[in-house]
């Protein structure tokens, strides 16, 4: 099933996708990728980690060529959505900030760490039932931001049939996708 998903998802361009890659820096403690406009923006012997806070020396940053079909190619909607799940035996009610066909990134201050599962019970409008998602946890904002743009992106792993259909029919129903 999560191939099927995923196989449907990007949108590659096949003339340079072979041929393009980007150089991305990696904080050595929790392998999160630093933007360069964070790091231009920091450019000391030593900044602070975004994501896990961790005092970084800029020396020490893991340096990734990152192939383009390893990036994002799925349009994003700015949607303010329901999301449901647990974590560390809370239930936890928070609200996308954008989705996409193949993630989406929620507003939190919870803790979860990169690479952590998460089942997620994502609420569309119009829809009896929300739809249950299996994800992974792929990027973490929770440090040296604003309150409003803490949150953690997540890949979408599995998703039914039947619920990814209905996630692409409301997409395609939202003019703010970019």
């Amino acid at each position: 099933m999560q191939e099927y998903f995923e196989s449907d998802l990007s949108k590659k361009s096949s003339d340079s996708a072979d041929h393009i890659s980007r150089t991305t820096n990696k904080c050595p403690h929790c392998k999160e990728d630093l933007l360069q406009e964070y790091l231009d923006q920091n450019p000391f012997p030593e900044i602070p980690c975004p994501s896990c806070g961790t005092l970084i020396k800029s020396s020490s940053l893991l340096t990734k060529e990152t192939p383009v079909e390893n990036q994002r190619f799925d349009k994003r909607c700015d949607a303010r959505l329901k999301v449901e799940y647990l974590s560390y035996d809370k239930f936890i009610i928070e609200y996308t900030k954008n989705v996409s066909k193949g993630g989406m990134f929620i507003g939190t201050k919870s803790k979860l760490d990169v690479g952590t599962m998460v089942d997620i019970a994502l609420h569309i409008p119009g829809l009896d039932k929300p739809l249950t998602i299996s994800c992974k946890v792929v990027h973490a904002k929770r440090f040296n931001v604003s309150e409003e743009d803490q949150g953690v992106g997540v890949k979408f792993i599995d998703i039914d049939a039947e619920s990814r259909v209905k996630l692409i029919e409301f997409m395609k129903n939202q003019r703010n996708c970019s």
